[in-house]
């Protein structure tokens, strides 16, 4: 069969290279809350970054002294290539919000942990669409398709002016969106997803920050506590001495309830349950059926309706619910500054006698955990190697079912008093669950995520009903909450976008156990810093500590939930009133809110943003083991 000519085998790389991520841009568009001319323009900056993307890569296979054959088949292992990266970008967009960063590259030296997802994705339309039609297509017209011939003069000539065409594109392209993407190249609609990746490559290794004076004056005005007099604590500056106060005030409708006999020390077992979103939850307003235990063991303890994830990854809600800090949003904190001092909750419950376990289906080294969590006090770490080798694996690790019957049979030999903290992964993706837990609602992702969730719920009311039978329950405290929220799409379109923050970063917290005689609803603005201080509260423990979350227990003037997306969104919220920044550095505030409580808000979440990245460089939470008596 003789095919048809075709301009040039240069243009149709370009056109290609082109067109793959503006087709992933494009379905970005359609996840936005509004449609307003706003992001149609950031929209069309963005397609001007694909453009100038496009033309580079171009233009180095354009200069490449290639025969013919050799050029179609190194630009359809380049195009390859790149369909495999956007696909993998897009997926990771799916899940976290934001481009492939460079960060990522840490994590090649455990493929295990990713076998399942990669497996998945496979078998997911977004594969097909992303890297097969395209590569497929494109190696079609590469190979089959006939060109001009030409003498080699006036394909050199050819050559040279597609080049210089070329070259005019991509540099028209990126005046255009250069000035705007440079200063929001965290926006999926801006950047691309190359410039995203070697862009933080660069603000990890190279990007110094300066002590944020302003913003830190601000945050210290804000936090509860003393001063410490001990010298040591002098460059530390979120490091304040609390006392435990909440329980012997009792002004609190919680502190009423919650707090317990003074004379008792009670357990405490934190469960952290994998991408488990308030959306999703009936008592917290879902209309599908997912969660029918967790529903009813609300009725049986405290729930709070407004309690929101700091972060968007497992290591963000770590770092915050165990040490009442702000986690951080380019490179991964449990890894990155494993060393680093934090004075978390684990060692402080230990420091006062308290025996202190983690419990994990997967493996406790992957993102740095289990060096992180020794580091900062937790004593025994159980992870997948304690589990027989005939476990059930789903997805990441176990199922959540060895999980909560290994800490069944693991609890009673701990040392009383307790502290023991689970992590689910059952709820991860690729959500794995055993057949008989699948709803039949479809195959895609978002179905997938029902299954998980409604499979994660019947094995935490499983793990309960045993849990009350225990002769530890009726001296213990359950509190069940997530790790973070998920990134997959609510069931319903937001109506603003303090709607869309809360559908996307709400969780749910409860808190059971035996102390706990009655059943309330707890209305006011909370967040994963505030668990810790709220522990240590109810548990009548005075700390000293670089937390900065707020005690439920005790009386606050306002309490305050944050939340934060890098790339997404930012947001501020309290019960007087909320301000929400976009991805744009557009923000939004609650209508008819005091305008000095706006202000103030606002002022405070861009300066915990600040604040937060400097610390950590500098190392300014907690004097280092040994340097402290």
């Amino acid at each position: 069969m003789k095919f048809p000519k075709y301009p040039s085998p240069l243009w149709t790389f370009f056109a290609a290279s082109f067109c793959l991520p503006s087709f992933i841009r494009a379905s970005l568009l359609f996840e936005q809350v509004e449609l307003h001319p706003r992001i149609i323009k950031t929209f069309s900056l963005g397609l001007g970054y694909d453009l100038m993307n496009a033309a580079l890569i171009t233009l180095v296979v354009g200069l490449l002294p290639l025969t013919s054959h050799l050029f179609k088949t190194i630009s359809t292992l380049l195009f390859s290539a790149l369909a495999v990266f956007s696909f993998i970008d897009y997926q990771y967009l799916l899940q976290f919000g934001s481009h492939l960063p460079f960060h990522t590259l840490e994590y090649l030296h455990a493929p295990q942990h990713f076998a399942s997802t990669v497996v998945a994705a496979l078998f997911h339309p977004s594969f097909i669409l992303i890297v097969l039609l395209p590569v497929t297509g494109f190696a079609f017209i590469a190979f089959h398709f006939r060109s001009d011939a030409h003498s080699w003069k006036r394909k050199l000539l050819i050559r040279i002016i597609s080049l210089i065409t070329l070259f005019v594109i991509g540099g028209s392209a990126g005046s255009y969106s250069n000035s705007y993407v440079g200063k929001n190249i965290d926006d999926p609609l801006t950047s691309a997803a190359l410039n995203y990746f070697f862009w933080t490559q660069d603000r990890e290794q190279v990007v110094i920050l300066e002590k944020p004076t302003e913003a830190l004056e601000l945050i210290q005005k804000d936090l509860l506590g003393k001063i410490p007099t001990d010298p040591i604590y002098g460059e530390y500056p979120l490091v304040r001495a609390h006392e435990a106060d909440g329980c012997v005030i009792k002004k609190t409708e919680l502190a009423t309830i919650l707090c317990p006999d003074p004379s008792k020390k009670l357990n405490i077992i934190l469960l952290l349950m994998e991408s488990f979103r308030a959306a999703e939850v009936g008592v917290y307003g879902s209309e599908i059926d997912l969660t029918p235990r967790f529903d009813a063991w609300a009725k049986k303890g405290i729930l709070f309706k407004n309690f929101y994830a700091n972060g968007f990854q497992t290591r963000h809600g770590e770092i915050a619910t165990y040490c009442s800090v702000m986690p951080n949003y380019g490179a991964a904190v449990l890894k990155r500054f494993a060393k680093n001092q934090f004075h978390c909750l684990p060692a402080v419950l230990q420091e006062n006698g308290y025996s202190t376990t983690w419990f994990h289906a997967g493996d406790a080294s992957f993102d740095g955990q289990a060096t992180f969590f020794q580091e900062n006090g937790f004593e025994k770490i159980i992870d997948k190697f304690d589990f027989p080798s005939d476990t059930e694996e789903l997805g990441w690790g176990y199922s959540d079912e060895a999980l909560f019957q290994k800490v069944l049979s693991t609890l009673p030999t701990l040392k009383e008093p307790f502290f023991a903290s689970v992590l689910t992964i059952t709820n991860h993706h690729p959500f794995e669950v055993p057949t008989e837990y699948e709803l039949g609602l479809g195959n895609q992702d978002l179905h997938n995520y029902y299954n998980s969730v409604h499979y994660m719920d019947s094995k935490l009311g499983e793990f309960l009903s045993l849990a009350e039978k225990e002769p530890w329950f009726e001296n213990t405290l359950i509190i069940i909450t997530a790790d973070t929220s998920s990134f997959q799409p609510p069931q319903s379109k937001p109506k603003d976008f303090g709607e869309f923050v809360s559908l996307r970063s709400r969780i749910p917290l409860l808190i059971l156990g035996g102390p706990i005689e009655q059943n309330t609803e707890i209305n006011e603005f909370a967040s994963q810093i505030d668990l810790a201080p709220t522990i240590m509260d109810l548990l009548g423990l005075t700390w000293t500590s670089p937390w900065v979350g707020k005690s439920l227990i005790a009386r606050q003037d306002l309490l305050i939930a944050y939340t934060n997306r890098p790339g997404s969104y930012w947001a501020v919220m309290s019960k007087e009133g909320s301000v929400y920044s976009d991805n744009d550095n557009t923000f939004y505030f609650d209508e008819n809110m005091d305008p000095q409580l706006g202000k103030r808000l606002k002022s405070l979440g861009s300066s915990w943003l600040k604040v937060t990245s400097w610390l950590l460089q500098e190392d300014l939470y907690w004097p280092n083991s040994g340097e402290k008596n």
